[in-house]
């Protein structure tokens, strides 16, 4: 099954390990260095001009998605 994650990006969901919500992740520490590297390494997709709604991490990158959480999360169920 895929998922579509915003700005015409579908994933496969096998290939999803985790959809967080960046209203509720601190930027600071651990994330803004994951963010960070991630970026250094080119593996950092901004999705939208606007603020991202939502971080899906997946086996090999790093999406900032406009999409929200909870209709990810009804995504992956549906």
């Amino acid at each position: 099954m895929y998922i579509h994650i915003g700005a015409d990006v579908s994933l496969p969901a096998h290939w999803i390990v985790g959809i967080f919500d960046l209203d509720r992740v601190t930027p600071s520490g651990g994330t803004a260095d994951f963010l960070r590297q991630a970026e250094e390494k080119s593996r950092l997709d901004w999705m939208t001009a606007d603020v991202p709604r939502s971080l899906v991490v997946t086996v090999d990158r790093v999406f900032l998605s406009p999409v929200s959480t909870a209709t990810l999360r009804s995504r992956l169920a549906g």
